[in-house]
């Protein structure tokens, strides 16, 4: 009697199968990592400009012994507007008189917020939105008021910060994950 011994020539569907589901499993635990890095990301890149338009905003200021003011575009949450004030300050009457200068553009879903409670508050600093955002020229010193302009990704707990403080001659940016009041959580980049 004699046997006969079988060679196995390739994979059987049950081992093919197997592997796919590994994979598509390993794939999916990827993705969700993946969408996380791009919103951090996001936001990191969106505080970075910001703070860097904050600083041209501010020189053109000085180059232009002008009042400049910095607003959200009112129909375009993700447009930040450096627009030639009408008068003196900043308030609702004179903010759009002049006609614009610069602008920034953040990619969707990221936009640009007030700074209120439970969002960017980052110690009581004022919002640089509205009549608090008033760029002009001051000798020796930036041109950029103190204050934050705040960043959020979407819906989602994802902050960006600019942030010009009294005593600093530069804008900084900022990123915190998560609604803490209050300036714990925020990573400078």
């Amino acid at each position: 009697m004699q046997l006969q011994r079988r060679t196995k020539a390739g994979y059987t569907l049950i081992e093919v199968l197997v592997v796919v589901i590994i994979m598509g499993i390993l794939s999916s635990m990827g993705v969700v990592g993946l969408q996380g890095a791009v919103a951090n990301h996001r936001v990191k890149g969106a505080a970075l400009n910001t703070a860097a338009f904050l600083e041209r905003v501010g020189n053109l200021a000085k180059q232009q012994s002008d009042v400049i003011c910095v607003a959200v575009d009112p129909g375009n949450p993700q447009m930040l507007l450096a627009v030639k004030s009408k008068g003196a300050d900043c308030s609702a009457e004179n903010r759009f008189g002049g006609g614009i200068l610069a602008q920034l553009s953040i990619d969707a879903p990221a936009q640009f917020v007030e700074n209120k409670s439970g969002t960017c508050n980052y110690g009581g600093d004022v919002d640089l939105l509205g009549e608090n955002a008033v760029f002009k020229s001051r000798i020796g010193l930036s041109s950029v008021p103190s204050g934050v302009l705040c960043i959020q990704y979407g819906d989602e707990m994802l902050f960006g910060l600019a942030r010009k403080k009294t005593n600093a001659n530069m804008v900084k940016a900022f990123w915190k994950i998560g609604n803490d009041d209050g300036a714990n959580g925020w990573s400078e980049l």
